[in-house]
Protein backbone atom coordinates (compact mmCIF):
# COMPACT_ATOMS: atom_id res chain seq x y z
CA UNK A 1 0.00 0.00 0.00
CA UNK A 2 1.44 3.49 -0.92
CA UNK A 3 1.79 6.35 1.69
CA UNK A 4 0.11 9.76 1.57
CA UNK A 5 3.14 11.13 -0.37
CA UNK A 6 3.35 8.28 -2.99
CA UNK A 7 0.39 8.41 -3.90
CA UNK A 8 0.10 12.43 -4.17
CA UNK A 9 2.99 12.10 -6.64
CA UNK A 10 1.46 9.35 -8.44
CA UNK A 11 -1.78 11.43 -8.82
CA UNK A 12 -0.24 14.10 -10.81
CA UNK A 13 -2.11 16.73 -9.74
CA UNK A 14 -0.64 17.51 -6.40
CA UNK A 15 3.18 18.42 -7.69
CA UNK A 16 2.78 22.09 -5.71
CA UNK A 17 1.41 20.23 -2.45
CA UNK A 18 4.50 17.72 -2.84
CA UNK A 19 7.17 20.47 -3.07
CA UNK A 20 5.25 21.86 -0.35
CA UNK A 21 5.64 18.98 2.09
CA UNK A 22 9.46 18.29 1.09
CA UNK A 23 10.08 22.24 1.30
CA UNK A 24 8.38 21.79 5.21
CA UNK A 25 10.56 18.66 5.69
CA UNK A 26 7.59 16.34 6.39
CA UNK A 27 7.64 13.65 3.87
CA UNK A 28 9.47 11.42 6.72
CA UNK A 29 6.20 12.23 8.82
CA UNK A 30 3.28 11.82 6.10
CA UNK A 31 5.60 8.52 4.85
CA UNK A 32 5.17 6.73 8.28
CA UNK A 33 3.00 4.68 10.07
CA UNK A 34 -0.56 6.30 10.16
CA UNK A 35 -3.42 6.17 9.28
CA UNK A 36 -3.63 9.85 8.57
CA UNK A 37 -6.34 11.79 5.88
CA UNK A 38 -4.61 15.02 4.17
CA UNK A 39 -7.25 17.29 2.83
CA UNK A 40 -4.89 18.25 0.03
CA UNK A 41 -5.30 21.07 -2.63
CA UNK A 42 -4.77 20.31 -6.12
CA UNK A 43 -2.31 21.91 -8.31
CA UNK A 44 -5.43 24.30 -9.21
CA UNK A 45 -6.25 25.52 -6.30
CA UNK A 46 -2.36 26.62 -5.39
CA UNK A 47 -3.13 28.40 -8.72
CA UNK A 48 -5.41 30.41 -7.22
CA UNK A 49 -3.34 32.16 -4.70
CA UNK A 50 -2.64 35.73 -5.34
CA UNK A 51 0.58 36.07 -7.01
CA UNK A 52 3.87 35.65 -4.81
CA UNK A 53 2.33 34.12 -2.05
CA UNK A 54 3.32 30.86 -2.49
CA UNK A 55 6.61 32.12 -3.02
CA UNK A 56 6.52 33.73 -0.12
CA UNK A 57 5.20 30.91 1.76
CA UNK A 58 7.32 28.48 0.53
CA UNK A 59 10.39 30.32 2.15
CA UNK A 60 9.10 30.44 5.63
CA UNK A 61 9.12 26.90 6.91
CA UNK A 62 7.92 27.38 10.01
CA UNK A 63 4.83 29.35 8.46
CA UNK A 64 4.69 26.49 6.11
CA UNK A 65 4.55 23.72 8.12
CA UNK A 66 2.04 25.56 10.42
CA UNK A 67 -0.27 25.57 7.14
CA UNK A 68 0.48 22.13 6.29
CA UNK A 69 -0.24 20.50 9.05
CA UNK A 70 -3.46 22.30 10.01
CA UNK A 71 -4.84 20.06 6.60
CA UNK A 72 -3.83 16.75 8.20
CA UNK A 73 -5.40 14.46 10.68
CA UNK A 74 -4.33 11.76 12.28
CA UNK A 75 -6.66 8.32 11.20
CA UNK A 76 -8.52 7.64 8.41
CA UNK A 77 -11.41 9.99 7.06
CA UNK A 78 -13.67 9.22 3.98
Amino acid sequence: MKNIVETAIDAENFTTLVKAVQAAGLVDTLSGPGPFTVFAPTDAAFSKLPSGVLDSVLKDKEELTKILTYHVASGKYT
